[in-house]
């Protein structure tokens, strides 16, 4: 039948246009404009007929486009939500609708304005509950692009401009989060792995401790020898502690790994400070007489150590080093692991995100909060 409620406004898609969705021919026949009841919102339904698939349509709201056919598949409810061959089709909007304007050819009352409209999502796919008094009707849809539509109809206008989020619209790498989640779960799982196995392996040999006097004259020190044993993978690191009995003092070293063969030096400083008191009868204190640090990429060899100590007037007169080889590092695993960690969590970040500006139209968005 046809119905004209109004002089044609707009159209763009122009009945009588033919074209091809998913490998299907269909012709436009009809259009309507719809807004729901007691509220602003409006959009195009676009009536397609095929004379061996029947009637499609195509509904675009705020430039987002969706393809629905009509099931015969009934969806389970499971609460306020509905499951479909295993997808759970979450509620998204539940309404009735207002014709404001109809051409062309339709196959129901398209001057019906009492049915019930329930919209459930599972992107890029919808499906529509239409009921009415007598009978009830369900659509299958999913997401289109304004490209997709353009190439089907080969159209040369342009197509209305896309605001926000589209209800079934998917973020462009939300297909990819299940598989970086898992990804990420290996590379986890591998980093803890080799950690517990580099950890296990760790040799953490002392081979080198010893005391040392400040020398008054503030000269140099020469350690006596030692050696680095060759390990799995032919270097490895040497952490070096040093200790001094400070107190309302500080002690500082500038020291030189020397390789007695190569000549091949490592340059590092190492200090320690320590002050306490008390103040408006408090005990306080900052500061502590141990410090480490660890120098990676050590070749084995035999090395001795080059000593310039330094302390104030009337400092502490003596210090301890002591140098462990191949020790475990939870510090490069922590480092290792925040740098794995960044891309998918800025990928959850921003596709949350993205849920959360799709479901700020819906009454039912699992973001609103009391």
């Amino acid at each position: 039948m046809i119905r004209v409620f109004k002089k044609e406004k707009y159209n763009n898609i122009p009945i009588g246009s033919k074209g091809t969705i998913d490998g299907k021919k269909y012709e436009v026949v009809g259009l309507a404009n719809y807004r729901e009841a007691h509220t602003p919102y409006a959009w195009d339904e676009y009536i397609l007929f095929s004379p061996i698939h029947g009637y499609s349509f195509l509904s675009v709201f705020e430039g987002h486009w969706n393809y629905f056919e009509q099931t015969i598949l009934r969806p389970k409810r499971e609460g306020n939500d509905v499951n479909l061959n295993g997808d759970t089709y979450r509620i998204f909007n539940r309404y009735k609708k207002k014709t404001d304007y109809a051409l062309g050819e339709f196959p129901w009352d398209i001057s019906e304005n009492s049915n019930t409209i329930t919209e459930y999502i599972y992107p890029p796919y919808i499906i529509v509950h239409d009921k009415g008094t007598n009978e009830e009707t369900w659509l299958l849809g999913k997401y289109i692009t304004p490209k997709e539509i353009k190439e089907a109809f080969n159209l040369q206008t342009y197509l209305p401009q896309q605001k926000g989020i589209g209800s079934t619209q998917l973020h462009s790498s939300a297909a990819s989060l299940s598989k970086v989640k898992h990804l990420t779960l290996y590379v986890v799982l591998s980093i803890t792995v080799l950690q517990i196995i580099f950890s296990f392996s760790a040799k953490e040999k002392v081979v080198f401790k010893d005391q040392f006097t400040i020398p008054v004259n503030k000269t140099g020190i020469v350690s006596p020898p030692f050696e680095l044993e060759k390990t799995l993978f032919g270097k490895s690191n040497l952490q070096v502690e040093l200790i001094a009995p400070v107190h309302n003092s500080w002690m500082e070293a500038d020291i030189t790994l020397v390789n007695d063969l190569s000549g091949e030096e490592f340059h590092f400083e190492e200090g320690v400070e320590y002050y306490s008191g008390v103040e408006g009868g408090e005990s306080w204190s900052e500061g502590q007489n141990y410090t480490d640090l660890t120098l990676s990429s050590i070749p084995a060899g035999k090395y001795h150590l080059n000593i310039f100590p330094a302390i104030p007037d009337g400092g502490v007169g003596y210090f301890q080093l002591t140098l462990t080889q191949d020790v475990s590092m939870l510090s490069n695993y922590f480092i290792i692991l925040l740098i794995a960690l960044i891309f998918p969590v800025a990928l959850w970040i921003s596709v949350s995100s993205f849920e959360a500006q799709r479901w700020m139209n819906s009454d039912f968005s699992p973001y609103h909060t009391e």
